[in-house]
């Protein structure tokens, strides 16, 4: 699909923060109401967005992040794979699923309070699924954070540069289960209406409003986003693999800095396991993601040991809070 002047400026002001109303999307755009409802109706009928999400601070709920990437082996269909992907978008513990092409077929993300419930998550799925897999590169999430989609729009048009994220040091949060019934509700789709939430949890919309905001301050709820569809959104995803050598703090601030301000940068992720960080770019053409590359290899030349690159096919599931914990 290709997207104009306008279908870019709600884009971009659905990423700085998807939960806002059609009169302030009106506002912000200079454009009427009944045409951002046109113009929103659109994208959805034309899929060119798979969901709206909240990023949740999953630390704050006493849980970490783990990812998954999977070579397949032994799918004799494209009904084996779906299988699959289906059993891990319904899984209560899996918070994000994508296929890809490269190194890897398939990942997951998987939240857990520890490396035991982890392991209890992995072994349910390779109980069902273990003979579809060939090879398994697990990533733990130290702190993964998200910028603001500026490639949608000139530097005079960017109004934003929140950011937001979550972490892995587990912390104690007093919630209950309403709370945890908003959070859920969210997750699932972050412009959920107001009136919906409060008939969920039986309490007023006043009150359903003072807790989202509560949850808000608290820095439990980070940013309201978007997922591209990428079957029909006109930009290549690409995760990039980063493993340093010699690395210090004052190097990883500098990565911090170069990825907040290359604008086709939209995720940074720290880890812990085969690679130290994780960068997501959604880029025109192949050659876009190569410039970037170049310009990163200039830059941190002394502390890149290697780098690789996976496209991203589809993402599937972006939920940060896929289940209701007790």
């Amino acid at each position: 699909m290709e997207l104009d002047l306008i279908d870019k400026k709600l884009l971009y002001e659905l990423d700085a923060n998807s939960r806002q109303s059609k009169t302030q999307l009106a506002k912000k755009l200079k454009i009427s109401i009944q045409l951002v409802s046109f113009r929103l109706n659109k994208l959805n009928k034309e899929n060119v967005l798979t969901s709206y999400y909240t990023v949740i601070d999953t630390s704050k709920l006493g849980l970490t992040i783990h990812k998954c990437f999977i070579k397949l082996q032994n799918i004799n269909s494209i009904e084996d794979e779906n299988k699959f992907i289906n059993y891990l978008k319904n899984h209560p513990n899996i918070v994000w699923v994508t296929s890809c092409e490269g190194n890897f077929d398939l990942a997951f993300g998987v939240w857990a309070k520890d490396i035991v419930d982890l392991d209890i998550t992995l072994k349910e799925i390779n109980k069902k699924f273990g003979n579809y897999i060939n090879q398994k590169e697990i990533s733990s999430i130290i702190k993964g954070q998200y910028f603001i989609r500026n490639y949608l729009v000139s530097k005079e048009m960017q109004t934003s540069m929140k950011e937001s994220f979550f972490g892995a040091v587990p912390s104690s949060n007093s919630i209950d289960k309403k709370d945890w019934k908003i959070l859920h509700m969210l997750g699932e789709n972050s412009r959920v209406k107001i009136s919906e939430i409060a008939n969920r949890i039986e309490l007023s919309m006043d009150s359903t409003s003072k807790r989202i905001k509560k949850l808000q301050n608290s820095k439990i709820i980070q940013h309201y986003n978007i997922v591209p569809n990428e079957d029909v959104y006109p930009y290549l995803h690409y995760k990039i693999f980063l493993k340093t050598k010699n690395f210090s703090e004052k190097d990883e601030d500098r990565i911090y800095l170069f990825s907040k301000l290359q604008e086709n940068i939209v995720y940074l992720v720290k880890s812990v396991g085969s690679w130290d960080f994780e960068i997501d770019v959604e880029v025109e053409n192949v050659k876009q993601l190569r410039d970037i590359m170049m310009q990163f290899k200039l830059k941190f030349q002394e502390v890149l040991h290697d780098y690789s690159t996976l496209q991203i096919l589809k993402v599937y599931k972006y939920n940060f809070c896929p289940s209701i914990k007790k």
